[in-house]
């Protein structure tokens, strides 16, 4: 029998749904992207793609721990380690350190 606390099912279901829907997202904005868009938008869609591409890698690289470190973790803190991976990305992809939506945007600029 399922507890009124047992958060493991509500925080799976959550998590495919914000993953879906990030993932959706992002690709009907880099669909509507074209001549009319203006620099700042389409660096902003370049960051944001590259955002989602490091949390991606975070979060495979996050999968290596051992199962032992994340049963210690609990399903909050897994639930917040997504948080923080996402933090991470951002901040990642804002500071420029990869250079990944930079040369997005330069190959973006000269199609478009």
């Amino acid at each position: 029998m399922s507890s009124i606390l047992d958060t493991s099912t509500l925080y799976s279901t959550y998590g495919q749904s914000v993953r879906s829907t990030t993932a959706s997202s992002l690709e009907g904005t880099l669909g509507n992207v074209n001549d009319t868009t203006s620099d700042d938008d389409l660096m902003s869609v370049c960051k944001n793609f590259e955002a989602y591409f490091v949390q991606k890698i975070i979060e495979e690289a996050r999968k290596t721990i051992s199962q032992e470190d994340e049963e210690e973790q609990g399903e909050y803190m897994k639930y917040f380690g997504d948080i923080q991976n996402e933090m991470y990305a951002n901040m990642i992809a804002d500071s420029g350190s990869i250079g990944l939506a930079q040369q997005l945007y330069d190959s973006m600029k000269t199609s478009l």
